[in-house]
């Protein structure tokens, strides 16, 4: 089953912070390793047309940011879902929004 994913914080539904729902609680994905293909599953997942990568001028999506459960995506772009993709560890960093 496809993981939800959800992008929190931002003006619209396809801007924000990145969020998977594991285990019945929302987690954010550690920005290391976040790439231009990466970013095309995601918008292909969630529906939202090609990514563009633009400062959020609506505030901080980093208040609140839950913990990472997703770390080191590394897509190769043709991935159905950001889940899909290979993944690994990073130590504590930046979140994808």
């Amino acid at each position: 089953a496809e993981v939800p994913a959800r992008l929190w914080g931002g003006c619209s539904r396809c801007a924000g912070r990145l969020e998977l729902l594991f285990a019945g609680t929302w987690g954010s994905v550690c920005a290391e390793g976040w790439d231009p293909a990466a970013a095309r599953v995601l918008c292909r997942q969630l529906a939202c047309g090609r990514p563009r990568f633009v400062p959020a001028p609506c505030g901080s999506t980093a208040a609140g940011a839950p913990p990472v459960v997703l770390r080191q995506v590394q897509c190769t772009g043709q991935e159905p879902a950001v889940e899909h993709s290979n993944r690994g560890t990073c130590l504590p960093a930046p979140w994808i929004g």
